[in-house]
């Protein structure tokens, strides 16, 4: 049987919401069968496991500085209780003029008696053939010579010679000739130590004189390497 056209367009405008409020509907029973599933919050998946852990050895630790009780250690002292230095040339007329000084920097007394013990070296720090004397007699109008005499250097003080010398020619090109460290130590026992001459010596293989070691009150200490 057909319906009337009148009747069948109400009929259409029902099923969708029939189908709408079923779904709703569905839901609703659902939740009154199970309240905990409704109520749960969606699963975020499996939770990550970290990763294992390492055992580190641990590295080797810096090694301590060694403690000192030696004042001339603290203080940047050489073993041999000295430190030695050049003073600056002098030069007029053909004369040259220098000094050697040392210096008790340690803790005990230092005895010296007689000539420095020198040994002249060139740039390279190669030893020279220059011939070094005791006393000034050889060095024309090389100044005065006290004489050798026992001192005793107390920590701090110091004492010095006084070099002399005649110029020598030195090569311009090459430096030859030129004297430019000084090996230094208070007697020919004694270890030497090499120091730098201000100026150099011009002194080539000619004669190296030197006075006595004499106490030196004006000396300041020579700086520490």
């Amino acid at each position: 049987m057909r319906l009337p056209r009148r009747v069948r367009l109400p009929l259409l405008v029902l099923v969708p919401a029939l189908s709408l409020s079923g779904c709703g509907l569905a839901a609703e029973l659902e939740r009154e069968v199970d309240p905990a599933r409704t109520s749960r919050p969606p699963s975020a998946g499996p939770t990550p496991t970290p990763p294992p852990v390492r055992d580190v050895a641990p590295g080797p630790t810096a090694p301590e500085s060694p403690a000192t009780g030696d004042p001339a250690a603290a203080e940047g002292c050489p073993d041999s209780g000295f430190r030695a230095q050049a003073g600056a040339t002098d030069a007029a007329m053909g004369l040259r003029v220098g000094t050697v000084a040392l210096y008790n920097c340690g803790a005990e007394p230092l005895k010296l008696k007689g000539y420095p013990a020198l040994q002249v070296l060139d740039t390279e720090r190669e030893p020279m053939g220059t011939e070094v004397v005791e006393g000034t007699r050889r060095v024309s109008m090389g100044p005065e010579d006290p004489g050798p005499r026992p001192l005793v250097l107390d920590p701090g003080m110091s004492a010095r010679s006084t070099l002399a010398w005649r110029y020598w020619a030195v090569d311009p090109r090459t430096g030859k000739g030129l004297g430019a460290y000084l090996r230094v130590a208070p007697d020919g026992q004694t270890p030497p130590q090499t120091v730098e001459v201000a100026g150099g010596l011009d002194v080539g293989e000619g004669v190296l004189g030197t006075t006595a070691w004499e106490y030196d009150i004006s000396q300041a200490p020579p700086e520490r390497p």
